[in-house]
């Protein structure tokens, strides 16, 4: 069988496991850190989590600094002071402990540090050209994964959209992964980070840039999403569900860092940007109507989902097990309570063709889609969504 050339990266380390945390300060020395610079975001002070890394910290006289940022999604004035904030702690090694916005923020705001750059500047594909401070990821959701991709995300300052930094230099250098940080989190957190991770993993599957490698770990990830999301969502305390989506949300991850994502991220970053809707329930709105659109475009292609997600042998048409798709997703949506209505999040009718337009000018995400989607289609889809 022929082989197509490709490229695979990932954050070099990963520990992963309950009780993982526990590690952080090693993984400190490792890095050589000596003023250690942590971006979390204000929830987690209350939860706790904050103080644990810091007494792991403390115990081993590491000196550190703490910036808890708000927990919604950075915007880039956010990050610059951010990485303002680390120039003038002279911080050596950067850890974000959050969800997604806290590992973005302390990724870019690190890659500003060392290049000695503004946001504006980074935003882009391969526009940083040395790497960031030595960062640890620590993921406190099972969803993101930027704790072991490339592409961190910031808001534009006019909230008009959201724009990528990416770069081979923004990996962490270490990923925690602990899902008992994951204990207790709130139901809709989990639906909401859940479905992202599943996104990750049925877009990259779907994608253009896809190969056999970054297929393996999408395929192992939609069956253990399927499998262990529902009940960590009914079940915040179950380890088990907790460990298992967490595995899931890693390996979506993997595959997420090489092969990309497609149309539903594309709509759910304008959507986020503009309205604030969370980056997972905007994924999660937008995901049935884009996947709808691929099965009346590409039956084919959204066939090949058909095996991983479960469907059986028996059901043999490309349409029909395009079909069979759609219903085990919009099944997973529903059990995890994700309402998916536009309106809900008070979205107006009436600025659905303005987010369409800048959907279809997604030129990234549209050219690894495996249907590219014309203004007029993405605004049939957020319509069907309203």
């Amino acid at each position: 069988m022929a082989v197509d050339p490709s490229v695979f990266r990932t954050s070099p380390i990963v520990n992963f496991g309950a009780g993982q945390l526990n590690n952080l300060a090693e993984e400190v020395k490792f890095l050589g850190g000596e003023k250690v610079f942590i971006v979390t975001d204000e929830g987690l002070r209350s939860a706790g989590l904050v103080d644990r890394a810091e007494a792991i910290l403390a115990a081993e006289n590491i000196d550190f600094h703490t910036r808890e940022n708000p927990a919604q999604e950075p915007s880039v004035s956010l990050i610059n002071s951010t990485a303002d904030e680390m120039r003038e702690y002279g911080a050596d090694v950067v850890i974000g402990l959050g969800g997604g916005s806290s590992m973005d923020t302390s990724q870019i705001a690190g890659c500003a540090v060392t290049n000695r750059a503004s946001v504006e500047e980074i935003i882009g594909v391969h526009l940083v050209k040395v790497p960031g401070l030595p960062n640890i990821a620590i993921p406190t959701t099972a969803g993101t994964a930027s704790e072991v991709t490339g592409n961190a995300v910031t808001v534009l300052n006019d909230s008009s959209n959201k724009q990528p930094v990416i770069s081979p230099h923004i990996y962490p250098d270490v990923a925690i992964v602990d899902p008992e940080l994951t204990l207790g989190l709130p139901a809709r957190v989990t639906a909401a980070s859940g479905i992202d991770a599943f996104c990750h993993a049925t877009e990259s599957f779907l994608s253009t840039n896809a190969t056999i490698m970054t297929k393996m770990f999408a395929r192992e990830s939609m069956g253990i999403i399927l499998d262990n999301l529902p009940i960590a969502y009914s079940n915040g305390t179950d380890i088990n569900a907790r460990t298992g989506q967490m595995m899931g949300a890693l390996l979506a991850g993997y595959t997420l860092a090489n092969a990309g994502v497609t149309i539903i991220h594309a709509t759910a970053h304008v959507i986020g940007a503009r309205y604030k809707v969370p980056h997972g329930i905007a994924n999660a709105i937008c995901l049935v109507p884009v996947f709808r659109f691929y099965a009346q475009k590409v039956p084919g292609r959204m066939a090949e989902l058909a095996g991983p997600l479960g469907v059986s042998d028996s059901v043999s048409d490309p349409q029909d097990r395009a079909d069979h798709v759609i219903n085990i997703v919009e099944k997973l949506v529903s059990d995890i309570g994700i309402d998916t209505r536009l309106s809900t999040y008070g979205i107006l009718e009436d600025d659905i063709p303005e987010m369409a337009r800048l959907t279809a000018e997604s030129e990234r995400l549209q050219l690894q889609s495996p249907a590219q989607a014309t203004a007029e289609e993405v605004e049939s889809m957020l319509r069907a969504a309203f």
